[in-house]
């Protein structure tokens, strides 16, 4: 499992303090920037962006990131847990009964 400081440091290393929205398609695996900014629009990017005066376009921090994908790994270790239990049946089956 990979820390929260770590993930950032990596970030930071690679894209700096500020991610445009290019490094974050890469990042986050969307297909394009117009993805990104769709889900925006919509309300479906788990993600606050930000915009700098006098730069153009929407920015994310590299802390809020490295946030955002130790949130999404620890959900999917919750995910994986759950996966590895036995189910327990819900309903005895019949031998004798045909179907």
């Amino acid at each position: 499992m990979v820390i929260k400081a770590e993930r950032e440091m990596a970030l930071r290393r690679r894209f700096g303090d500020v991610l445009t929205l290019s490094d974050l398609a890469a990042v986050l695996k969307y297909p394009s920037v117009g993805a990104i900014l769709k889900a925006r629009s919509r309300g479906r990017l788990p993600l606050t962006l930000v915009q700098m005066p006098p730069r153009r376009g929407w920015f994310a921090t590299a802390a809020a990131v490295a946030e955002l994908l130790c949130v999404l790994e620890d959900g999917r270790r919750h995910v994986d847990e759950n996966e590895q239990r036995t189910p327990k049946p819900t309903e005895t089956i019949d031998p004798e009964k045909t179907y």
